[in-house]
């Protein structure tokens, strides 16, 4: 089944190539602010902009979809990113690329990334495994009347996931292992600015007992200052299909 599913991924990628006209392959670097492999066990940003994660608790290392990545314990382990990256996330065009695997069985939603002052701010983007619903709940919020709706894209929860959410002017898409899900539009523009750090793992919903921290690995997480292309989501993808991550560290 995996083999067939990667072949299947293999003529895609080759069709989207051979379609495309000479010298008009994506530079899947261009506009990239921040980019953590987390291959050393710590959350330095190595694109050069220096918006460098510092870890809390007791942040782990474990296998990661490619290389190492973070472990996190669902009790005291969180992330805050600061410096540039953070100014991504405002009025212009972004995308957040990551893997995740998730190894925590609560009913409660567990906090994923988040840019998000306060449990009751509007102008902020939270995103939250329900792994009861088996949704990724994508909250980007301008207003409680002026937000993205319908976004929130099916994700399994036992295994690893590629998930993208990309603004592009007045629309929103998010993507799961490389392939467009949910897309929404409004009218105008929806201004997520705050001052809040881009986190994972700390929504402000976990201080009012509506989500719990996040247990299981992060890797490979990637912010840009523009919309990355479905053709640009799904090469990205294919540099780390989910059907050849390593399910087992100890084999």
């Amino acid at each position: 089944m995996k083999s067939s599913h990667l072949l299947l991924l293999s003529f895609v990628f080759l069709s989207f190539t051979l379609s495309a006209p000479e010298g008009s392959v994506p530079d899947i670097e261009k506009d990239l602010v921040a980019y953590y492999s987390f291959n050393q066990c710590d959350a330095r940003d190595e694109s050069g902009n220096e918006s460098h994660g510092r870890m809390y608790g007791g942040v782990s290392c474990w296998c990661g979809v490619q290389g190492e990545g973070l472990l996190l314990d669902g009790q005291t382990d969180y992330i805050e990113f600061g410096g540039r990256v953070n100014a991504a996330f405002g009025t212009t065009d972004f995308t957040i690329s990551f893997y995740f695997k998730s190894s925590g069985h609560s009913v409660f939603e567990q906090s994923l990334f988040s840019k998000r002052e306060l449990p009751d701010s509007v102008r902020m983007m939270d995103l939250r495994l329900n792994r009861e619903r088996k949704l990724l709940i994508t909250e980007v919020y301008e207003h409680t009347w002026k937000y993205y709706s319908g976004l929130s894209p099916e994700a399994a929860t036992d295994t690893w996931v590629h998930y993208a959410l990309v603004r592009k002017g007045t629309w929103a898409y998010t993507y799961i292992n490389g392939i467009l899900q949910n897309t929404s539009r409004k009218c105008s523009g929806v201004d997520i600015s705050n001052e809040a750090l881009l986190s994972f793992s700390n929504s402000p919903l976990i201080q009012i007992g509506k989500a719990r921290r996040f247990k299981g690995i992060l890797d490979e997480l990637r912010v840009y200052e523009r919309a990355l292309t479905g053709e640009e989501i799904y090469n990205l993808y294919l540099k780390n299909p989910v059907e050849e991550a390593n399910d087992d560290c100890l084999t």
